[in-house]
Formats: structure tokens, C-alpha cells, sequence
């Protein structure tokens, strides 16, 4: 693979992650730094493994 490919594939994952996270969060009745902290730090733990 070159670099743009695992470029675009990177971008594709982070879009998707964000599009996840974004309804996840929309779902919390009440805002609050920990459950915001969870959800963002799971979600970058399996992105990254």
C-alpha cells in the first residue's frame, strides 16, 4: 500500500468514529466531562489497536 491509501483508509476510520461518536453522545440525557471522557477515550483505544 502507498501512503494516500493507508492516508484515505485513516481518514475513512476517523470520519467513521466521529459519525459514532456524535450519535452516541446524542443519545446522553445530561452532558458531563465523564461520561464525554469514557466515551472519547474508548473510542481512541480501539482505533488505535
Amino acid at each position: 500500500m502507498n501512503f494516500v491509501t493507508i492516508l484515505g483508509v485513516a481518514f475513512g476510520l476517523a470520519m467513521d468514529a466521529f459519525a459514532v461518536a456524535i450519535a452516541v453522545g446524542s443519545r446522553l440525557e445530561r452532558p458531563a466531562f465523564r461520561p464525554f471522557f469514557r466515551l472519547s477515550f474508548h473510542f481512541g483505544l480501539f482505533q488505535f489497536l
